[in-house]
């Protein structure tokens, strides 16, 4: 299992080194989600449903259920549809928490922190790595769980941004989808 994370993370920063030094591509402003007040727009894979509102309606309970004021924010939810035992299905979600809430860890560490609370572990695979993407710096997590008999694979890259933690997270059951839809991040930009 280590073997399979280790090929994936390399992988993921190899192409995020090549990504950082210029070789990723902008959208057009009408395509894709932007998010003025952290400034950036990101374009998600194609062919995937737009799950958000059910997604947010989710973290509300969780959090009122807990009476927690500090509760994840969700930007973006998708996935390639209901049956997460699909050999092809993935999911992807933009997730947010305030950094000051991590008052006591460093940024590494609330980054590290950040990702493993967005997939519920309470920590990654392998060692997360730093990466620079778009001029912004992401620390890199994988994640693997084996889940009713299915393996399944998930990177998250979190950013510190206008006083928020940023989690993009992307979940899959196979690698080749995972680093199909984790390639997303060719087109983040920051304005």
């Amino acid at each position: 299992m280590k073997t399979m994370c280790s090929g994936i993370l390399l992988t993921l920063v190899s192409w995020a080194a090549a990504t950082a030094q210029g070789q990723y591509y902008q959208t057009p402003a009408d395509a894709g989600y932007s998010n003025a007040a952290l400034g950036f727009h990101y374009l998600p894979p194609s062919e995937m449903l737009d799950v958000t509102e059910s997604a947010e309606a989710d973290i509300r309970k969780r959090a009122e259920t807990t009476h927690s004021d500090n509760s994840l924010g969700m930007l973006l939810a998708m996935w390639s549809g209901s049956d997460q035992k699909a050999p092809g299905w993935r999911a992807l979600t933009i997730e947010t928490y305030p950094r000051k809430a991590f008052f006591d860890l460093d940024d590494a560490a609330a980054k590290a922190k950040l990702s493993a609370w967005v997939m519920g572990f309470s920590e990654a695979a392998a060692l997360p790595k730093p990466v620079v993407l778009s001029g912004q710096s992401f620390t890199v997590s994988v994640f693997e769980k084996q889940e009713r008999g299915m393996k399944k694979a998930a990177v998250v890259w979190t950013t510190i941004r206008r006083g928020k933690l940023v989690a993009f997270a992307f979940r899959a059951n196979s690698p080749e989808q995972l680093k199909a839809i984790a390639e997303s991040m060719k087109s983040l930009w920051f304005f």
